[in-house]
């Protein structure tokens, strides 16, 4: 659906939880590179990696009267009804993005609104794909109330590479749609839970972006 104005959010163009990471592969470069230039090679090739990994691109998030957006770029891998186990306890409507390896990993507030509350559960390292990584791995969930007083869960799970969960906000901050929230590294997945009616417009499989793609609105 098209929206009738837009909002342009600028950032750093790298993460800065990128910068040891890319640091480290261009100092491990030059101090190898009369002693192995194989090697050299390979920690150059990890400071490139590291900048594409991390890179942070300006997004765009449309203005558009109660749209939830994607917190993750990847691809839609669930839309069903799911129990929310830390904050509405019950079953709701849940979204689910995959990020792969090589998608921004940078991850934003759906709506404007309110961070709530926060819960951090140290969890294992299944694959993020897998329906089970909902319940068992590593993850950090927003309880964000929007402006106009719905409701939104947003979890940060882990998954099998990914070992660091970021979270930039806390309970109490205010939020703008399509502002940061955090970052997950190297490979995983975000849920969206919705407990208002609402209507989606995405489909299992589509590419999303987080902070523009309008996964659907409340009726």
């Amino acid at each position: 659906m098209k929206a009738d104005k837009i909002r342009t959010y600028d950032s750093d163009m790298i993460a800065k939880e990128g910068y040891p990471f890319i640091a480290g592969g261009i100092a491990s470069s030059l101090l190898l590179y009369k002693k192995s230039k194989a090697l050299s090679i390979l920690s150059a090739g990890f400071g490139l990696f590291s900048t594409y990994f991390f890179r942070n691109p300006n997004r765009i998030a449309p203005d558009m009267k109660n749209a939830v957006l994607s917190a993750a770029d990847g691809v839609v891998i669930s839309k069903s009804d799911a129990y929310e186990r830390y904050f509405f306890k019950k079953d709701v409507k849940r979204i689910s993005v995959f990020m792969s390896l090589f998608n921004v990993h940078i991850n934003r507030s759906p709506v404007d609104g309110k961070v709530i509350d926060t819960l951090y559960n140290r969890g294992k390292y299944l694959p993020a794909y897998r329906e089970k990584a909902s319940l068992d791995n590593e993850q950090n969930a927003f309880f964000i109330e929007s402006e106009d007083k719905r409701h939104i869960v947003t979890v940060q799970i882990a998954g099998i590479i990914a070992r660091r969960i970021v979270s930039y906000k806390n309970r109490g901050d205010n939020l703008k749609r399509g502002e940061i929230l955090g970052m997950i590294r190297f490979g995983s997945r975000v849920d969206i839970y919705i407990e208002d009616e609402f209507i989606d417009f995405v489909n299992i499989n589509e590419k999303v972006k987080a902070g523009e793609t309008v996964l659907g609105v409340f009726k």
